[in-house]
């Protein structure tokens, strides 16, 4: 199995989010892809969901956004974790929906 996880944060830069990823996930195969400025994805493979689940928690208890996606195939897993960011950034940027949010 596959895993995504995408990082998203317009301050923290590429390289910072690069080295902590590969820091949580060493004992992994793992590949990095910086997809801009703000955002970082990681696929790595047989990693047991609670570590990713444990990753995200410790991410998003940090205010960095972080969608995940597992699958058989990466561009599954790609599309399961951009929807999970794009679902985030959407109620964070519509206050009326969740006035607390940042």
């Amino acid at each position: 199995m596959i895993c995504c996880l995408k990082i998203y944060h317009p301050t923290i830069t590429t390289l910072t989010k690069c080295k902590i990823l590969r820091f949580i996930f060493k004992d992994y195969p793992l590949e990095i892809e910086v997809i801009s400025k703000n955002a970082v994805i990681i696929y790595v493979w047989d990693v047991p969901k609670k570590e990713v689940w444990q990753a995200v928690t410790n991410f998003e208890s940090t205010n960095v956004i972080a969608g995940y996606g597992f699958s058989q195939e990466k561009s599954e897993a790609r599309l399961l974790a951009d929807a999970m960011v794009i679902k985030w950034l959407t109620a964070i940027n519509d206050k009326s929906k969740h006035p607390q949010a940042f």
